[in-house]
Formats: C-alpha cells, structure tokens, sequence
C-alpha cells in the first residue's frame, strides 16, 4: 500500500510517504507558506523515493484546528491530490496527531497549540483516547484543567510557552518531542481510520472550533 500523509496545520510543514513499510518524509519550518511548498515538496518526494504517484493508494492530511489558512490550503490539495491519483482521502483531526503515541505515559496528555488572541487549542487524552471536546481555551483557565489530574504531559509547539506560564505547576511535564509536528504519526492515524472503513464526504472541511478573523470581522458589521 502506497500512503502520502501531509500537515499544513501549523508553521511546521510535514511530508511522509510510505510504500511497504519504507518511510521517506520531509520536515520544515516553513512559517505559513504551505501554498508555495507543498506541491514542490510533494513532488521531490516522490521523484527522490522513485515511487510513482499513480500508485497512490491514500492521501491522508491534517485538517486542524490551526491556520486558517494552511488548513484550507491543506484540504484544497488532498482533495485534488486524490482526485487526479483516483484514490481516497482521509483528514485527521491535528490534536490526535500530536496526542498520538503517548498511551503509554500514567497521566493526562495535552496538545497545546497557539489560537492567538491569549487562547490556545488543546483537548485531553488519556490512555490513547480523548476525553474532552476540542477546546479554544484562554490560557490563563487552563489551571482549572491541569488540577484535574496528578500529572498532565504537554506537547505542541506552544507547550513551552504554557511551561513559563505555569512556573509553580509541579504537575506538568514536557514532553521530549514537543515540537515535532507527528508526521508518521497523521499517516498512522489515517490508515487505521481507511482501515476501519472511514473515508471523507466530498463536502468535508477542516476543524476551525471558532470563526476566522475575516469571518468574525464580517458578523461584527
């Protein structure tokens, strides 16, 4: 089976082929120009693995929250990506990514990533599952949740940042890996979803939780 999995959900932009169990990726931070990389990207991988696109069998990509507007670009050339390869699409959620792998740690896992305007997107895992809604939260609330429980993993490219926010908070811990973006991680977590006979609508979109600045600019008028 021949997988292409990408995120352009944060400025971390995340490649990864696979064909019979032989992994080429591509990591950068390329801030918020997915539009002008992606495809570049995508097609250096495939030309540099010798694997040949027709033989696609899934695309899978991230579908947020997180950039409003690397998710629509994400979204945009997984549907097309797909069409023009004649094979089926699968969007996962970004937190899962993040969260993904870490069933293993005795606590609460958080993925934690920038929502601007002092709100941070975050939901809780624990033992491999999520066990609260998506939330578009302020940072400053997010005590409320850490007492919950006796020990509370971060990560997430805005992990750190809640880290200094909390000096006092003997509960969290940071993960070693917080700031990757879990490439392998959305091609697992998209082939178990085709796997168990998941496939998106042709009307699928990606997770805003909250409406854009344009938007929210549009309601205020």
């Amino acid at each position: 089976m021949t997988t292409l999995a990408f995120d352009t959900s944060t400025e971390i932009l995340g490649i990864c082929l696979e064909q019979d169990d032989k992994y080429y990726s591509y990591t950068a931070k390329a801030g918020l120009k997915h539009s002008e990389n992606l495809l570049k990207e995508i097609d250096h991988i495939y030309s540099s693995s010798g694997i040949d696109k027709k033989s696609t069998d899934l695309i899978v990509c991230a579908k947020g929250p997180g950039s409003f507007t690397g998710l629509r670009i994400g979204m945009s050339i997984a549907k097309g990506l797909a069409d023009g390869f004649g094979c089926p699409m699968i969007s996962v959620p970004t937190l899962d990514i993040l969260s993904y792998g870490y069933s293993y740690l005795k606590g609460a896992v958080m993925p934690i990533l920038d929502a601007k305007s002092g709100k941070v997107f975050t939901a809780v895992y624990a033992d491999g599952k999520r066990i609260t809604d998506y939330l578009d939260i302020e940072k400053n609330k997010l005590g409320d949740i850490f007492t919950t429980y006796d020990e509370v993993f971060l990560t997430g490219s805005y992990a750190p940042a809640i880290m200094e926010l909390y000096p006092a908070e003997k509960r969290l811990t940071l993960v070693p890996d917080w700031n990757s973006c879990h490439i392998e991680n959305c091609l697992a977590l998209g082939k178990a979803l085709f796997a168990g006979g998941s496939q998106d609508p042709e009307n699928s979109g990606p997770i805003y939780i909250r409406p854009s600045e344009a938007e929210l600019t549009k309601m205020s008028h």
